[in-house]
């Protein structure tokens, strides 16, 4: 049955996509997140229904009246090189085999990736968007946060399995990445029951964090906490759901997470911690025999390179580095282009904020640039020790970072402002409407 009206919804939103393009990002934004299909049990589990959206979507891109430019910034540029730069290093790769199949799963995601830079031109279809990932992501977080309350946190949380989400380590990481999201959220809703309900699901997704006993998901929420109580508006009632994840994790969780997360403290006698500094060991010496173009995607899987390149008595797995790992399949030309993506973001976010924190009219901008910046200090600070390098959606919010500058009232994007200036110049704060709530679609 779960099949059969997964199967149904899907020939619902088919055609719907195959007239409005945006909607076919929306879906695939959906489908790529929350994997519903991977929460059935029968013929849909299989089913490539995120190509199929996919194809759909680009199709009806392609015939329809949408704008087929890619806005040009620094992002999308570095965007377009990380791609090309990726396939390069696919034609030298140690194991072409698995290394093509790896950059035809991320070409997939990254044409999707530039065709969300291509349709998301307006402050309501950004809105929209961010409320799909905040309902894949989020449901994960609500399910996992409940399961963790009630069975006490004696199991831990996993996401669906066959997705990028679905490693313990890799869940807590884009929860991390979600939590600034609902936080935006919760700023622009002028409805109460709306706010109180991200409130509970804010806090429902931090004790999934802790749920999933990942360590490096533990570092991430802490460091997302305070740089959310840093860069947020209203903090009183963040402190408040802060304050209740912090306490949940000092008076509920058993002495097992206890116990493993202590092993932060002493790192060099846990086994886990030091099989995957060995595999950045031997992700940089992979790149220094092999400095332009690395070993190509899924090099760790070489056994041969493995004896050759990594410690004695190192024991074969991937990369646990969004870092090491990009620097050992893709070379330092590929790392510096994925740190420069990074770095271009946060400047393109830095940017909204500078232009848009004395308008009245563009808070909505400042908090949703502040909130995307806490997004990616999650990935980095998480993916210090996840696999994730290619996770969809650390791409689909770079694009967002990109876009977020573009759809600032062009007077805005022109003029240096400040408080005094902004007041005397009331063209200056809107598109000359009155500020629109997002609680009122």
């Amino acid at each position: 049955m779960r099949d059969i009206a997964f199967a149904l919804i899907m020939l619902g939103l088919i055609p719907l996509a195959a007239m409005r393009p945006y909607i076919g990002l929306l879906v695939w934004s959906w489908l790529g997140y929350m994997n519903p299909h991977r929460l059935t049990f029968g013929f849909a589990y299989g089913f490539p229904w995120v190509m199929l959206i996919a194809v759909v979507t680009l199709l009806s891109l392609g015939v329809g009246k949408e704008n087929k430019r890619i806005p040009r910034s620094t992002v999308s540029v570095l965007l377009m090189m990380f791609l090309l730069w990726t396939g390069l290093t696919t034609f030298f790769a140690v194991l072409p085999d698995a290394a093509w199949v790896s950059w035809q799963t991320f070409a997939k995601i990254m044409v999707m990736v530039f065709v969300t830079l291509m349709l998301i031109n307006s402050r309501e279809r950004m809105h929209w968007l961010i409320w799909v990932i905040v309902i894949s992501l989020g449901y994960y977080g609500l399910k996992g946060g409940l399961f963790t309350i009630i069975s006490g946190g004696g199991n831990r949380v996993f996401g669906p399995a066959g997705s990028f989400i679905g490693d313990n380590n890799d869940l807590a990481q884009a929860l991390c990445m979600v939590l600034p999201l609902m936080r935006y959220l919760q700023l622009q809703t002028s409805r109460k029951m709306v706010r109180i309900g991200l409130g509970l699901a804010m806090f429902l997704t931090g004790a999934a964090i802790l749920g999933t006993y990942s360590r490096g998901g533990l570092i991430a929420l802490m460091v997302v906490s305070a740089a959310l109580f840093l860069k947020s508006r209203k903090r009183l009632t963040l402190a408040i759901a802060l304050m209740a994840i912090g306490l949940t994790a000092y008076h509920f969780m058993p002495p097992q997470w206890t116990a493993r997360m202590d092993t932060i403290h002493h790192v060099e006698d846990v086994n886990t911690v030091q099989s995957r500094v060995q595999s950045w060991e031997f992700a940089t010496n992979v790149a220094l025999h092999r400095p332009l173009t690395g070993g190509g995607f899924k090099v760790y899987e070489s056994e041969a390179l493995w004896n050759r390149y990594a410690p004695e008595e190192a024991v074969q797995r991937a990369v646990h580095s969004i870092y090491f790992r990009v620097l050992g399949e893709q070379g330092f030309p590929g790392l510096a282009i994925f740190v420069g993506l990074l770095v271009a973001s946060w400047r393109s976010c830095a940017y909204v904020r500078h232009k848009s924190r004395h308008l009245p009219n563009e808070k909505w901008a400042f908090d949703l640039a502040s909130m995307l910046q806490v997004s990616l200090l999650a990935f980095m600070t998480a993916g210090l020790a996840t696999t994730s390098s290619y996770f969809d959606l650390s791409y689909q919010l770079m694009a967002m970072c990109a876009l977020l500058k573009g759809l600032l009232p062009e007077g805005v994007v022109a003029y240096a402002g400040s408080a005094g200036a902004a007041a005397t110049q009331p063209h200056l704060l809107g598109h000359g409407q009155a500020e629109h709530s997002f609680g009122k679609p």
